[in-house]
């Protein structure tokens, strides 16, 4: 005969589960906080396995906790030598208490403590995971490698705003001596907003083409606030940013990885304000350093250029004193020579002068008595041509009616007349 069968209501099938629950051990399990609220006097809280790199949970419970205990516990975490908030996506280890929520049918487990240790561990590996990363892409010194403008007193502010770290930032440039210009972007300095409001922040800065140097400063603060700097995206973006980067976070003792990758990690704000008047100073001095070599070798040049002007001066004086006094010689000489010369040269001319007044003289009277022959000569000729002088000797001259002269007989025709002169007369004659 087969045992009977009970029948039970749904409340109290998951009363007995409960009941039977109850007597199951306390156990630890770990996983990744993905949700956590508080109300009231509870906190609500679920952990999940994942499998490296898929977002997807292969397994999540339901927690929940008194909010006196989970008060407890927190204080626990925070009191570690490296402190940490419990947070999502933090990775967990609870001592558990299996349950069941009746009203729902919901599997649960009760919180009932935490072992830091384990997330103390898995934080160091994630720390430790990052800066492995960086390093290979080369990003810890990325930053660093970039050339600091020598006076930067442009600077750019990533802070909190109306903080203790802006006005300790702040005071100290005004303090001195120099005249900082500073340009604020604020940003959440902790809190799950930190990560994106700074990236904004130095985004925002770096629409600014004049600025010379990013500080990012932040007052001390718990540890569990500066866990909030070594995010991996703000990491990233400081060691990619194309100007340098300087970090005051904290309190001496901090060093957060993006202390790492900052051109240069300050202790605190102020330190990161007296870092910047330092570096320029030393501009200032080392320009003050120069201009004084300068005005020193300026100085030793005009006493050495004096000095061989003078020298220069005097050397001129003499070898001008020696040419003065050799071209005086040759002017002496050359008046000598030109005296001696232009009284010879008066002389020759003196000399030739009264030779062609000599010749002059008689020059005239012959070409006087040569010209006299020559027109003797051509009156004789003259004369010799004259008609007159043809008829005196006999001679007669025919003209023809036109009055010319008739040299031949075939210039004559029957019936002309012709007028034939003689020394005494003239007679008419008609050719036949």
């Amino acid at each position: 005969m087969e045992p009977e069968i009970r029948s039970y209501t749904v409340k109290n099938f998951l009363t007995a589960i409960k009941k039977k629950l109850e007597d199951t051990p306390t156990v630890w399990v770990h996983g990744v906080i993905t949700q956590l609220t508080e109300k009231g006097n509870m906190v609500y809280m679920s952990i999940a396995d994942f499998r490296e790199g898929d977002v997807k949970p292969e397994a999540t419970i339901a927690l929940s906790c008194y909010a006196g205990r989970f008060a407890d516990i927190r204080l626990k975490a925070l009191a570690c030598p490296t402190p940490f908030e419990i947070k999502e996506q933090l990775k967990v280890c609870f001592l558990l208490k299996a349950d069941v929520y009746v009203p729902f049918g919901k599997l649960q487990g009760t919180i009932l403590d935490i072992d830091p240790v384990y997330t103390l561990g898995e934080l160091a590996l994630t720390r430790s995971a990052i800066l492995k990363r960086l390093a290979l892409e080369g990003l810890l010194e990325k930053n660093k490698k970039l050339p600091l403008a020598a006076i930067p007193l442009r600077i750019g502010l990533v802070t909190g705003e109306k903080t203790a770290a802006y006005k300790d930032f702040t005071t100290k440039l005004d303090a001195s001596p120099f005249r900082f210009k500073v340009s604020t972007a604020y940003a959440r300095m902790q809190g799950n907003e930190t990560e994106a409001s700074v990236i904004a922040a130095i985004e925002k800065l770096l629409a600014d083409p004049e600025i010379d140097v990013i500080c990012i400063v932040r007052g001390g603060g718990s540890k569990t606030d500066l866990n909030y700097f070594d995010s991996e995206a703000l990491c990233r973006a400081v060691a990619n940013c194309p100007i340098p980067v300087f970090t005051g976070i904290g309190h001496e003792i901090d060093k957060s990885l993006l202390d790492e990758v900052a051109y240069l990690s300050c202790i605190t704000p102020t330190d990161c304000a007296k870092r910047l008047v330092e570096r320029v100073t030393e501009s200032w001095t080392h320009t003050m350093d120069v201009a004084k070599s300068i005005a020193d070798q300026t100085k030793n040049l005009l006493v050495e250029s004096n000095r061989y002007l003078t020298a220069s001066a005097n050397q001129l004086q003499q070898v001008v004193s020696t040419r003065l006094q050799q071209e005086r010689t040759k002017h002496t000489v050359i008046a000598n020579t030109l005296q001696k010369d232009v009284q010879f040269i008066v002389k020759n001319e003196n000399n030739r002068l009264q030779r062609n007044h000599e010749g002059l003289k008689q020059g005239s009277r012959k070409i006087l008595d040569l010209a006299k022959s020559r027109f003797e000569l051509l009156e004789t000729r003259v004369k010799g041509a004259d008609p007159q002088t043809a008829l005196a000797k006999g001679y007669t001259l025919t003209l023809g009616a036109d009055g010319k002269f008739v040299r031949n007989a075939a210039q004559l025709k029957p019936g002309d007349v012709l007028k034939t002169r003689f020394r005494d007369g003239a007679v008419e004659s008609v050719v036949q």
